[in-house]
């Protein structure tokens, strides 16, 4: 395109840095949102994973809750969940603890961490207030 002639261009000094300026802040935006976004679904599979094999290492005879709490923080401390609320454990047909289940009889934990624990921002932007919950139900193989 050929300029007209007689007619300068204007100069748009400062278009540019003005542009980024106001653009910058919701790139940066999106970018802290995808981090902690990708975060809480990590978090959330590393504590489906723990809980699932903390359930199925307690209902194998001759456990204890004991070993199986061990064994749900061995996969959360793996991937970087070193604090999370105290596991809870419910046992089948009014039970009191996981001694006293039976063959059959559904044993549940449920593990909870807050998400301001486990995000890798310093200060959550979104999800600060959630709380990341999961349980697995698996039957006991304890023999009668």
């Amino acid at each position: 395109m050929q300029p007209i002639p007689g007619k300068r261009a204007r100069p748009r000094r400062g278009a540019v840095s003005a542009e980024v300026a106001l653009g910058l802040p919701f790139f940066f935006l999106l970018i802290f949102s995808v981090i902690e976004m990708t975060r809480l679904g990590m978090a959330y599979d590393l504590l489906t994973a723990a809980v699932r094999e903390g359930c199925r290492v307690a209902v194998i005879p001759g456990n204890t809750t004991a070993t199986a709490e061990s064994a749900a923080q061995a996969i959360l401390n793996a991937g970087g969940i070193t604090s999370y609320n105290t596991p809870q454990w419910t046992w089948g047909n009014s039970q009191t603890s996981l001694s006293g289940t039976q063959l059959g009889d559904r044993v549940t934990l449920t593990i909870s961490v807050p998400f301001s624990n486990v995000s890798w921002l310093a200060t959550p932007l979104f999800l600060g207030s959630a709380t990341l919950s999961a349980s697995a139900t698996h039957c006991s193989e304890k023999p009668n």
